[in-house]
């Protein structure tokens, strides 16, 4: 893991110090910061203009002016991190962070995510996939945003919020919903990637900034007092809106480890005096032993709130002799958290991924009974949650060797990275409701790395296909141990549809296109995970029509279920169930899990496109908490066109007949029509449950041009924009003489930043900013920049 975060901090400090040299200020594309800002979050200016010195002589930072010039989004996501601290760098970060003031920094508005952070719905066992999965076992991810999949164009967006997409696109994350905590590994330095907070908010998440090898200077005193040290770092996630820090010391003396302690407890108490709630600190030291990752402050209490055990208590030990607190016995270390007044689930237990996802299989069952079973499945919890390190990188790094031959072959040629991460979450069928357990085979295959000594079994798994770009060197390389088991085999699925409204558009946060009630509005390809909707719980729970579902084995010929980028009604993507549907393919989509009191005014609307027909073969299904074994199939009435464009139809089916009962969880159905199998295809591009029928949002107040920006290399105009009230807002801008808008982005927040918003040479034109709400599109601000 050392190896790793060092790899990538290094390529950004180096890509940064030659940014910040430059002294021209860059807005990282589409809502980021300049690299003025990112270059400390903190402390921008000349490298060298803040000397390490002590607490008086750290003066205020040297501002640009706004507008000098530009360069492109690729030179600005390598900007460096706010917290490179490695040694030998040109710059003193630690000095930089300790001045800077977010305040005092016109830039810094456009990297904070002010997305509240979502409540979750109580857990219900009965409407689980797997109804013997203990819900307090949790996952826990350190993830990499943004990065280029196509091994030929530069790694270069992790930093930045949205963008048009470079060929063959980004990652963007889709199963946020599934993890208790997110940590931003890569790519921003210490502040998350404000569109990963907004994501991990909306799906009730936290997500932590990184402090990774932190300076001696933080921790020990010797330059300003820790407790100065800890408000500076509480400010800034009280500022930019995200939830606590992922502190990665693994390196330093039992002194070190004792001080670095005491900054994690002054953390908390800075949280605490500045009422920042949550603040969550989660510690790892490369190492394994308790005592050192819940080192206790002066009151005696652990200073971290959760731990990641470093991956060798998997046995995991690949090339270098990695890793260091193997052997080791999870259900011990789980058990032994009480001894530091924590319970067994706040103990995550890291597993090393990025070589190759396959190997969940191989060490998950080691912390958690796979499906909730006994005997042969795994035998009985363990407790402890699970900490995957890194899906991103390693579903990315699969397909890479995949496409080169270096391995993987257990994956089909066409598969791409959005299907192996489904893959790493649902299992090896797609269906998380499936058992997904390994074959003969494919345990062999698990079972061909194992090694023992005396007692102690460890793997030795060579991961040279995907992290040197090379063969493998040995058999098995961690590429190709297969996916067979996938998260949802070990943790139980979170939801925040715990009352209406509650509104999707299947928005995955990229597409090829972005469209407006049914209207292509944009036509270029875009990426913005801070924009993605509450997907699916279930991608994909497909079962029979008629009765649950068999978990051992997936019932063959049911219709085919996903989101598609093709249509969309509102964002880029849809809902797409199609097929042959005849006798033996009726389906039921296990959709949403929910908590949802029903009362006389609660409806739920489908806008759909399909014909008459397909949608007469649709039920809305719905399980009630008092009777969970069973649902309620409602046919779709004719209903009426949507507004907008496209051919669209809303469906309203009011639910005032359940009035006083649960909606546990929401199911989509379809039969087949009375003349036999018939091809069948059906889009969902909006679906609803309203309280409601009319919620209007005002335009925003005060819109106003903060900044004009030409790029020098091609005249492209970029505009900095402002206005007064949160919220969510789609940005256009109108064309003359037809009126016609062209769609910029979508933000949640109060500023939004497009570096291409006007072609080169454009003297003067009209944005449009619109409010939009869960169900309704309302007021437009205008104004001629």
């Amino acid at each position: 893991m050392a190896d790793q975060s060092s790899t990538d901090s290094a390529v950004a400090v180096a890509h940064g110090t030659a940014a910040i040299a430059r002294r021209e200020v860059v807005l990282a594309g589409l809502g980021l910061l300049s690299s003025a800002s990112l270059a400390a979050v903190l402390g921008g200016g000349r490298d060298g203009d803040v000397a390490a010195a002590g607490s008086e002589a750290l003066g205020p930072i040297e501002r640009l002016s706004l507008g000098a010039g530009a360069v492109s989004p690729g030179e600005v996501s390598g900007a460096a991190p706010i917290l490179p601290l490695l040694p030998g760098g040109a710059t003193d970060a630690f000095a930089r962070l300790m001045a800077y003031d977010p305040a005092a920094d016109p830039d810094a508005a456009y990297f904070r995510s002010t997305m509240p952070l979502a409540p979750r719905i109580a857990p219900f066992a009965a409407t689980q996939a797997h109804p013997r999965l203990d819900p307090r076992a949790g996952a826990a991810t350190l993830a990499t945003t943004n990065r280029t999949i196509a091994p030929d164009v530069p790694d270069v967006w992790r930093a930045v919020r949205h963008a048009t997409s470079p060929a063959g696109g980004v990652q963007v994350a889709r199963r946020l919903g599934v993890h208790d905590i997110v940590v931003q590994w890569g790519g921003t330095g210490i502040v998350p990637n404000p569109a990963l907070t907004d994501a991990a908010h909306r799906n009730g998440a936290l997500c932590l900034g990184t402090i990774w090898q932190p300076d001696a200077r933080l921790f020990d005193g010797s330059v300003v007092p820790v407790e100065r040290v800890a408000e500076k770092l509480v400010a800034l996630a009280r500022y930019f809106g995200f939830d606590g820090y992922f502190v990665n010391h693994e390196l330093g003396s039992a002194q070190a480890k004792a001080q670095v302690a005491g900054l994690m407890a002054a953390m908390h108490a800075a949280a605490r005096r500045a009422r920042v709630a949550p603040f969550h600190l989660q510690h790892y030291d490369g190492h394994g032993d308790l005592r050192d990752l819940f080192a206790p402050d002066a009151s005696g209490a652990p200073a971290a709130d959760t731990v990641m055990i470093d991956q060798g208590w998997s046995g995991y030990n690949g090339p270098g002799g990695c890793c260091t607190s193997w052997p080791a016995d999870p259900a011990t270390l789980a058990s032994g958290a009480s001894a530091f007044q924590r319970a067994p689930e706040d103990v995550f237990f890291g597993l090393q991924l990025y070589p190759g996802p396959g190997f969940i299989g191989v060490a998950a069952p080691r912390v958690i009974s796979p499906n909730g079973g006994t005997g042969q499945e795994g035998g009985t919890a363990r407790g402890g949650g699970l900490q995957l390190y890194s899906v991103d990188d390693g579903c990315l790094n699969l397909w890479r060797a995949r496409q080169a031959g270096r391995g993987a072959a257990f994956l089909d040629a066409a598969a791409d990275v959005a299907t192996i991460e489904r893959l790493v979450y649902s299992g090896q069928t797609q269906n998380p409701a499936l058992s997904n357990a390994p074959s003969e085979a494919q345990q062999a295959m698990y079972d061909s790395g194992r090694l023992s000594w005396g007692d102690t079994t460890f793997y030795r798994l060579s991961e040279w296909a995907t992290t040197d770009g090379t063969l493998a060197r040995f058999s098995p390389d961690q590429a190709d141990l297969p996916i067979t088991y996938g998260v949802a085999n070990f943790i139980a699925e979170r939801s925040v549809i715990g009352a209406a409204p509650f509104a999707t558009h299947f928005n995955e946060g990229e597409g090829r296109s972005f469209f407006v009630e049914g209207r292509r509005v944009g036509d270029a390809a875009w990426f913005n995970l801070g924009i993605q909707d509450v997907l699916p719980t279930w991608q994909w729970w497909r079962a029979p029509f008629d009765g649950l579902t068999d978990r051992a084995a997936e019932a063959p010929g049911l219709l085919e279920v996903g989101l598609d980028q093709a249509i969309a009604y509102d964002g880029g993507s849809s809902l797409r169930v199609h097929g042959l549907l005849g006798t033996d393919a009726a389906t039921r989509v296990h959709l949403f899990k929910t908590d949802i009191a029903v009362t006389g005014a609660t409806a739920v609307e489908l806008v759909t496109l399909a014909s008459a027909a397909d949608r007469a073969r649709t039920r809305l299904g719905l399980i009630f908490a008092d009777r969970p074994d069973q649902a309620e199939w409602l046919p779709l009435p004719p209903g009426r066109p949507a507004a907008g464009e496209g051919g669209w139809t809303l469906s309203r089916l009011a639910l005032g007949r359940f009035v006083g009962r649960r909606v546990a969880s929401i199911l989509l159905g379809f039969e087949p029509g009375d003349n036999g199998a018939a091809p069948f295809d059906l889009r969902v591009g909006r679906f609803a449950v309203t309280a409601q029928d009319h919620v209007s949002f005002a335009a925003p107040r005060g819109l106003r041009l903060d900044r004009r920006v030409v790029d020098a290399a091609t005249g492209a105009i970029g505009l900095g924009l402002r206005w007064d009230d949160d919220g969510r807002f789609d940005v256009f801008r109108v064309d003359a003489p037809s009126g016609a808008r062209r769609w910029l982005g979508r933000i949640d927040g109060r500023c939004f930043y497009g570096p291409a918003a006007l072609p080169a040479g454009t003297t003067s034109a009209i944005i449009e900013v619109q409010a939009i709400g869960e169900s309704r599109r309302g007021g437009a601000a205008r104004l001629r920049v």
